[in-house]
């Protein structure tokens, strides 16, 4: 969930003009007596916009304005307040967190409705961590350990269908070291051998959780992919390292999915 701040945008300086604001918010006539009493005005207009619009991003139900300007003005004019700053404070971060959990439970029942839909597929297997995978290609030779590095051609999407990562989009395969990807990816890519094309579904729990990751993936969302084992590096032990090249994982995966996590070995 976007994290909401209510803030008062202060205006810098007054470079707008008056017929630019026109446009947003019909212009009247009010009786002000001096230029300084409609410099104050505009002011009090431009940030009320500003206020206005930030407390209807604020998430869950309709804020009563009255008690927000009452709150406002309390501060504004000096008077007695009803929550200090440190209580106001507490209580809305309170609120985002009822919000927050709200919502994780949501998308976890959300999840969960994905996850047994695709189990009744036919070929689907399930592993102890509720990986769920199904052979598109059968391929041949060792599976890849942990501590290798892969070459591979993938497609990731959400349950809604939408494409959040794709090599296909450029030809061109990436390579990660599977010590240094998301634990379900992990997991999915060491029940593969080379040439193997699988298609995997990730819980959350195994996938980014309830963070989530940008704006790409949402939290507590299970993830489908479509991977092709396009070839296997060995790790190469440091002593073994001084005469070749071969199986060093690359410093920078090309795609997007890279996270410093230790994966559990997957079972076959």
């Amino acid at each position: 969930m976007k994290k909401h701040q209510l803030s008062l945008l202060l205006v810098g300086g007054l470079s707008l003009t008056f017929g630019a604001c026109s446009t947003r918010t019909k212009v009247r006539s009010v009786g002000l007596q001096s230029r300084q009493d409609s410099i104050a005005y505009a002011f009090g207009v431009l940030n009320g916009e500003a206020f206005s619009s930030a407390v209807k991003e604020v998430p869950g139900d309709t804020l009563n304005r009255a008690q927000v300007v009452q709150g406002f003005s309390d501060i504004f004019l000096g008077k007695e307040v009803r929550l200090s700053a440190k209580d106001a404070r507490l209580l809305f971060e309170r609120y985002h967190q009822e919000l927050r959990d709200k919502e994780a439970k949501k998308q976890l029942a959300e999840a969960d409705s994905v996850m047994n839909a695709n189990q009744r597929k036919e070929g689907v297997k399930v592993t102890e961590s509720g990986l769920q995978w199904r052979v598109l290609r059968a391929g041949q030779g060792a599976h890849p350990t942990e501590q290798d590095t892969v070459v591979v051609h993938y497609k990731g999407q959400l349950a809604d269908g939408k494409v959040f990562d794709s090599t296909y989009k450029t030809g061109e395969p990436a390579t990660f070291a599977l010590n240094q990807v998301i634990p379900g990816w992990a997991e999915a890519v060491a029940l593969m051998n080379k040439g193997a094309k699988y298609e995997f579904l990730l819980p959350p729990s195994i996938a980014y959780g309830a963070r989530g990751a940008g704006n790409m993936i949402p939290p507590n969302a299970p993830l489908f992919f479509e991977i092709e084992l396009v070839d296997i590096k060995p790790f190469v032990k440091a002593e073994e390292a001084t005469t070749t090249n071969e199986g060093k994982a690359p410093t920078e995966p090309k795609q997007g999915i890279k996270i410093k996590k230790k994966a559990p070995r997957a079972k076959r």
